[in-house]
């Protein structure tokens, strides 16, 4: 398949390693890789503080970038700024074109389940895991089913994709899919209250014993990595992507 890469702006800046290691993932399952030009902010920043005509600029600007792109998918190793993505074009740009790009959108673990499942390892990662089970990837994604929804039947495409590698051990923290804290401006504008989530979630993913904490929202990984730094905690964090590139 044809794959162009949306590398969100936190990426780029901040966890470049995220974005070399999606490409190098995809390159190595035998897809065609490229990276449209002229990417920016998903807008969601600016969404979540009421700046709308600004988010809308931003949102125009990225959504053009993808506009005529020749692909069979658009893949992003973000699920929050994905989903800002697809909510900002739809409401800020009507146009086929726009709803042709939107129709294209993959969360990174989405694509893999859903899309091109990887038929096979090749190198095993004798590791165990906790899974941080971010709140867009799986209340607006639906990678797993929320706890809070009782009665129907549970599923969860990140385990499905990493539970293929031999000898990955995967484990889970306390309240499995409670926030992180992070929430964009939410750890600036309540940043006691963001601060004091981020420390539990890390105690929690600690406490499993597991080496790394993994999961599929950088934004999420960024705010527990630092209160594990804080709190010198023996556990690091990890995206899914670095772990699928690693066992390729």
């Amino acid at each position: 398949m044809k794959i162009a890469l949306f590398i969100p702006c936190l990426v780029n800046q901040m966890m470049p390693d995220v974005a070399i290691a999606t490409l190098n993932l995809l390159e190595k399952l035998g897809h065609q890789v490229i990276f449209p030009q002229g990417q920016t902010c998903c807008g969601q920043p600016m969404t979540n503080s009421g700046c709308f005509d600004e988010a809308k600029k931003t949102t125009l600007k990225l959504l053009n970038a993808f506009k005529g792109v020749e692909c069979d998918a658009i893949v992003c190793p973000a699920a929050s700024c994905l989903v800002a993505a697809k909510e900002n074009f739809h409401e800020f740009d009507s146009s086929k074109e726009a709803q042709e790009v939107i129709s294209k959108l993959y969360e990174l673990t989405e694509f893999l389940h859903d899309v091109a499942p990887i038929d096979g390892f090749v190198r095993p990662i004798n590791k165990k895991i906790s899974l941080q089970m971010s709140c867009h990837g799986i209340r607006m994604l639906n990678l797993a089913t929320p706890t809070e929804e009782m009665g129907k039947q549970r599923f969860n495409k990140v385990e499905a994709v990493l539970g293929k590698i031999a000898g990955l051990e995967i484990v889970y923290p306390a309240r499995i899919d409670e926030c992180c804290g992070f929430g964009g401006t939410f750890a600036v504008d309540e940043g006691a209250v963001s601060a004091k989530m981020g420390k539990d979630k890390a105690q929690a993913h600690a406490a499993t014993g597991a080496q790394y904490a993994v999961g599929f929202d950088p934004s999420c990984l960024l705010h527990l990595d630092g209160m594990i730094r804080r709190q010198l905690l023996p556990i690091e964090t990890r995206h899914i992507a670095q772990v699928i590139n690693d066992a390729l």
